[in-house]
């Protein structure tokens, strides 16, 4: 009886898990992708506050603030990352209490 229970559960949740590792792949590509892109722009950010202050364009708050605004557009794929590894968990979990 038990062995047809966990062979129904294992049926209901293959579909689960399949979307799940879907969405990790997905997320993966898409934060490698970007990953790149964010980080160029947040070193642009960067480079051009301190630059700006150094010349004299900008004073100290102006460079700070795009040094800030530099670090959180560095900081977006990380994010990503981040749901890429706990989508991978989550469908770890699952096939973990299944099989």
């Amino acid at each position: 009886m038990t062995f047809m229970i966990k062979l129904m559960s294992k049926i209901l949740v293959l579909p689960l898990i399949a979307v799940l590792t879907i969405l990790q792949w997905i997320c993966t590509l898409a934060v490698s992708i970007s990953m790149l892109i964010f980080e160029l722009a947040g070193v642009i950010f960067i480079m051009a506050g301190v630059l700006s202050f150094a010349f004299g364009q900008e004073p100290a708050y102006m460079m700070w603030r795009m040094v800030a605004t530099g670090a959180g557009i560095c900081l977006l794929p990380q994010i990503g990352k981040w749901m890429a590894v706990r989508l991978a968990y989550i469908a770890l979990c699952i096939t973990n209490k299944v099989y």
